[in-house]
């Protein structure tokens, strides 16, 4: 399972991001993370950054798929059906969660969620 931002477990940031002037000024080789955009995806897409997508509905987890995103954070709500969907589709996206506490550990590992990305591996710019 990959955990993101947890305290206990190393791992890389997340920068949230809205518009492509954000994404000029993070690091070279971030991840970025903004809220399903088209025109923020051909961006991320056309210049090879990495994007975490936070969608909120199955079509946008699957456009967002289609646009190249590394991964696909999704609320609680949609993490069951939006695992069963990269599963069956075989999706090269990892589905994360976006968690709040370590509670989400034990869901997203009893119901077969990719990964984790808490608050804390969140940098906003």
């Amino acid at each position: 399972m990959i955990l993101i931002g947890h305290p206990d477990v190393q791992s890389q940031f997340f920068y949230r991001v809205d518009t492509i002037e954000h994404i000029a000024s993070t690091p070279s080789q971030s991840v970025v993370l903004f809220d399903y955009q088209v025109s923020l995806c051909q961006y991320c897409k056309e210049n090879s950054i990495t994007m975490a997508i936070h969608v909120r509905h199955i079509k946008e987890l699957m456009l967002a798929h289609a646009l190249g995103a590394s991964f696909l954070v999704v609320d609680k709500a949609l993490a069951i059906h939006a695992q069963k969907i990269a599963d069956d589709y075989l999706f090269d996206s990892k589905i994360l969660l976006l968690g709040h506490d370590d509670e989400e550990i034990e869901f997203a590992a009893l119901n077969g969620v990719d990964g984790i990305l808490f608050n804390d591996g969140i940098i906003r710019l």
